[in-house]
């Protein structure tokens, strides 16, 4: 290909934001997946993990795919900018085009540590977060969510939405603690990659994406029957990786899907997340709705509402006894 003199800062972004695995086996390059490590077939002591290469024979290591080509290929700055936002992998829907899973031992979930007692579950999600109690109810039925032996919820991942086999799991403590989550977190480290805690309302026409499960109950709880035909994804955070497998799993089901949903905290991580994405993904697809005031996040919005509809009903109560004393 001719290369330009220049590119655009647009252009390097893009190019900063192309998955290093997917740009390389695009360019032909093979490699075989050893545990969370991807090995080249041809130059065995050269190894990439998430965006992230070391060729340990010639002491090179770095990030993304600019660097590589660079180092690798001997191009110049300008030419790899322009060479990995030209290539194959771009013209995908959403970036990075994912591998298919490779065979691996199966999950093995702990079964074991769950209880019969849902009472600290209950407590912690319908009485302190102020989930909608219907909703905690569903989950249960559905086997999705379950209290272990430390008190901890389970928020089990399931493949195919609701109807799959466990693929991992990550717990929610119910106890407050001294950290900066005030409660125990903890993803299992053996779950499947790039996936998340899922719901499937109805025959998926939309994927919603949240950074927790406690994010994505509470909106479900707040829009109630509004939220129709679409799929609930948990991010654990801001994880561009779990978007692009979320749609790669929905092409590969055949679902119907028109639109990709970021229902993300307010605030300026979240907004940079939809940015960031936007920079990489068709914005035909793409599209947001976030709490409706600066600095929330679900939770809050969701807490907020429940206040709100309490003064309405304490005030009601408040004019009915006034009218009751009048007479």
């Amino acid at each position: 290909m001719s290369y330009r003199k220049r590119v655009s800062p647009d252009e390097v972004m893009r190019a900063k934001e192309v998955d290093l695995l997917s740009y390389l086996e695009a360019k032909g390059e093979q490699f075989r997946k050893e545990g969370r490590y991807y090995r080249h077939v041809e130059h065995d002591s050269l190894i990439i993990r998430d965006n992230m290469y070391a060729w340990n024979s010639r002491g090179e290591r770095g990030h993304g795919a600019i660097n590589f080509a660079k180092m690798y290929y001997g191009m110049s700055f300008v030419e790899a900018v322009q060479e990995i936002n030209n290539g194959e992998h771009s013209r995908e829907l959403v970036q990075p085009k994912l591998r298919e899973d490779e065979p691996n031992k199966p999950f093995l979930y702990p079964k074991e540590n769950e209880v019969d007692s849902q009472v600290q579950l209950k407590k912690y999600l319908v009485n302190e977060r102020e989930i909608d109690s219907r909703v905690v109810d569903w989950l249960l039925r559905k086997d999705l969510i379950a209290q272990d032996k430390r008190n901890n919820i389970v928020f089990k991942w399931k493949d195919n939405g609701n109807d799959g086999e466990v693929i991992g799991y990550d717990l929610q403590g119910t106890i407050k603690m001294k950290n900066k989550h005030g409660t125990f977190k903890h993803i299992c480290p053996e779950s499947k990659d790039h996936r998340g805690f899922t719901i499937d309302v109805g025959t998926p026409k939309a994927i919603y994406m949240y950074e927790s499960p406690i994010d994505m109950l509470s909106h479900w709880s707040l829009k109630g029957r509004e939220l129709q035909d679409a799929r609930l994804i948990s991010m654990n955070g801001l994880k561009p990786k779990t978007v692009f497998q979320a749609y790669h799993d929905a092409k590969k089901e055949k679902l119907p899907l028109q639109k990709i949903v970021f229902a993300v905290d307010h605030d300026d991580a979240g907004l940079e997340f939809i940015k960031k994405m936007e920079r990489v993904a068709n914005k035909d697809v793409l599209s947001n709705e976030l709490p409706p005031e600066k600095g929330m996040d679900w939770n809050d919005t969701l807490k907020k509402q429940r206040s709100l509809e309490q003064e309405i009903r304490n005030s009601r109560i408040s004019q009915k006894l006034a009218q009751q004393l009048e007479r």
